[in-house]
């Protein structure tokens, strides 16, 4: 073979190899068939291990946890805005992403539950909301032909606001995973003591505490720590979240009890 042969064979093998390569990144970034290795999809696998390790970091270094927790919840941000770039929306995403979602929030309320045992009512009653709602709102869309349970189309006005307006949804989840993280980090010491803001309580308060669950806490108020003054401004978007979950798993129920009476 001369050399200007194999000048061209290189030329040619390096166009190829150039090609291949083009389109193996082409393929990735946008609607294939190995609906496994979506972008989105690889997102929420990675946010499923970053979960899982934030929470065997909780007892030993919760500010890791609180920072690998954060990293997760980021993903789950990210994982969305892939899936409507590249055109990678897929039922897998969709449930990949919800349970997700059930699975850090009850993993968080969890370790709340250790971490506050006196409060762990509290706590269960939430996981035990969050979890009814979407499962019923889950099953409720599908039945009535929907491909998310992302309802936009609900007869509650308060669920399509919710799910149509993602800042104000957004708003909603970050202010209940902030208020979550700071109540954890307000177990340990040195953040009960850092930024305290000097605030009396009034003595109202205070005789409404007697003999309830919150009368140790406001026994050895000392003032307001500056994790608590987030956890207090987070708490208007966790009460909107909370009634939200509440309207969703209702109208879900009359749904499917709809479902039922129609197919008789």
């Amino acid at each position: 073979m001369s050399a200007e042969q194999q000048a061209v064979g290189s030329t040619q093998w390096q166009h190829n190899t150039r090609l291949m390569a083009e389109t193996a990144a082409t393929s990735l970034f946008s609607r294939h068939g190995n609906v496994y290795m979506y972008i989105p999809n690889l997102i929420g696998y990675l946010r499923i291990v970053l979960t899982v390790g934030a929470l065997a970091f909780a007892f030993n270094y919760p500010e890791l946890c609180v920072a690998t927790y954060f990293m997760a919840f980021v993903c789950d941000e990210l994982d969305g805005r892939a899936a409507r770039t590249f055109n990678q929306i897929s039922t897998l995403g969709a449930v990949l992403d919800m349970v997700t979602d059930r699975v850090a929030t009850t993993g968080l309320l969890a370790l709340l539950c250790s971490t506050y045992p006196q409060y762990h009512i509290i706590f269960i009653l939430l996981i035990a909301l969050d979890i009814f709602s979407h499962w019923f709102q889950m099953y409720s869309t599908l039945l009535a032909g929907s491909s998310t349970h992302k309802d936009v189309k609900s007869r509650s006005w308060l669920v399509r606001m919710y799910y149509r307006h993602r800042v104000f949804m957004g708003l909603c989840c970050i202010c209940c995973e902030v208020m979550y993280l700071a109540l954890y980090l307000l177990h340990l010491p040195r953040y009960q003591q850092l930024f305290v803001i000097s605030v009396q309580l009034p003595d109202a308060v205070q005789q409404a505490a007697a003999g309830t669950l919150f009368e140790g806490l406001v026994s050895k108020w000392k003032g307001l720590p500056g994790l608590g003054l987030v956890a207090l401004l987070a708490l208007p978007g966790v009460t909107v979240k909370q009634v939200c979950n509440f309207v969703q798993l209702r109208v879900a129920v009359q749904g499917l009890v709809e479902y039922d009476v129609n197919k008789m």
